[in-house]
């Protein structure tokens, strides 16, 4: 692994202040990897950066990487390249779904519709990550003992991230196989696991990371509410969100990435 690593080449970049051009080398260890389920998750870094993605900024080594749509995929692509870039710390940025779970103080459906649009484009920085799986839940189905059904992110990173978006949410995200498409079954998690958002890669990525000791943290950008209009809010507002989630991001590199330390 050594060997493949010093033999990548360095990039050249522009930083954003000065104009000037920086060598970027990849070869050495990354401060920081951020990781997003696909490329179009991280438009908004490009715009920042440019190509290729990776820069210096306060002194730290940063990259990005797509790795992978759903659990298993992000998982493996995680695990991948942190196998290959050694970071110290990593950073999900994507996007995820908000539970109805407004039904349980607004009542009938509409009135909870009203209550979680609100959240749309608000970033969700969580604190721990869950799997969920309907059949569990309907007890057709169990989780064998020794197989890891949840973690919690890296505490100083996600308060570091959130100095950066307040009002994000901060609950527990599920980690699902699959879009919960159904309204009834979306009402259903958060009310008996208390989840509070739902995204597909979080999980395989957290896991990734504690097998290699990385940090890990998750910067979400909430597009739709999870249920039966999901998809169709996911594709009318993805891009906003990356562009939100970018945002963040480098707003908090700008201040030194508080937090970021205490992962190394």
């Amino acid at each position: 692994m050594r060997t493949r690593l010093e033999s990548c080449t360095s990039h050249a970049r522009a930083t954003p202040a000065s104009g000037k051009v920086a060598r970027v080398p990849i070869a050495t260890q990354l401060d920081l990897l951020i990781a997003a389920a696909h490329p179009a998750e991280l438009a908004g870094l490009r715009v920042a950066w440019g190509r290729p993605l990776s820069s210096r900024v306060r002194g730290l080594h940063v990259a990005a990487r797509a790795i992978g749509v759903g659990l298993p995929a992000a998982a493996v692509g995680a695990a991948r390249a942190i196998c290959e870039l050694r970071p110290r710390a990593l950073v999900l940025l994507g996007s995820c779904g908000v539970y109805p779970s407004a039904t349980r103080a607004a009542g009938p459906a509409r009135g909870a519709a009203r209550a979680t649009s609100r959240h749309l484009l608000i970033p969700a920085i969580p604190e721990r990550v869950q799997l969920v799986d309907a059949a569990v839940l309907g007890s057709r189905a169990a989780f064998p003992g020794p197989m890891p059904s949840g973690a919690r992110l890296h505490r100083a990173l996600t308060r570091g991230l959130a100095r950066c978006a307040p009002g994000a949410l901060r609950g527990t995200l599920a980690t699902t196989a699959g879009i919960t498409t159904s309204n009834a079954l979306a009402r259903r998690i958060a009310r008996e696991t208390g989840c509070e958002t739902e995204n597909l890669e979080a999980l395989g990525v957290a896991l990734a990371c504690e097998a290699e000791r990385v940090a890990f943290a998750a910067l979400l950008v909430v597009t739709n509410t999870v249920g039966s209009r999901g998809r169709a809010q996911w594709l009318e507002h993805h891009a906003a969100a990356a562009e939100r989630g970018a945002r963040v991001l480098t707003e908090w590199l700008a201040l030194g990435a508080p937090g970021l330390q205490s992962g190394l």
